[in-house]
């Protein structure tokens, strides 16, 4: 059984492949990046919104995502939310009822950074 919110939203995996980016690094193509929408999501603030001092005007935004059990997220894709696009923070993990032992859902942590 995967629990999934009535109310919930849409939340999309972005995932890129690796290229060269021509010095000899592998960095990610995030213009030939495939999707997978995964509906019934619920998303929260993590936190709060920071603004980023120094030598720019930067706002940094964290978020928490509750996504359907099995969602296919790795640690090195990003999520569209509300079309933004935010990177993914550490493992995504499997959250399961310490109650009925069923698998609630896949949690994942996500971040923004503009400006």
């Amino acid at each position: 059984m995967t629990i999934t919110f009535p109310y919930g939203e849409t939340v999309t995996v972005l995932r890129a492949g690796l290229v060269d980016d021509g010095y000899g690094n592998q960095v990610r193509d995030w213009s030939a990046a495939t999707s997978t929408p995964y509906a019934g999501c619920a998303v929260a603030q993590n936190g709060r919104d920071e603004s980023l001092t120094g030598d720019r005007n930067a706002i940094a935004s964290d978020l928490i995502v509750f996504m359907p059990s099995g969602a296919g997220v790795l640690a090195t894709d990003r999520l569209e939310i509300r079309g933004r696009s935010y990177e993914v923070v550490g493992e995504p993990f499997a959250w399961t009822s310490p109650f009925s032992g069923l698998p609630f859902g896949t949690v994942v942590y996500c971040n923004r950074v503009e400006g």
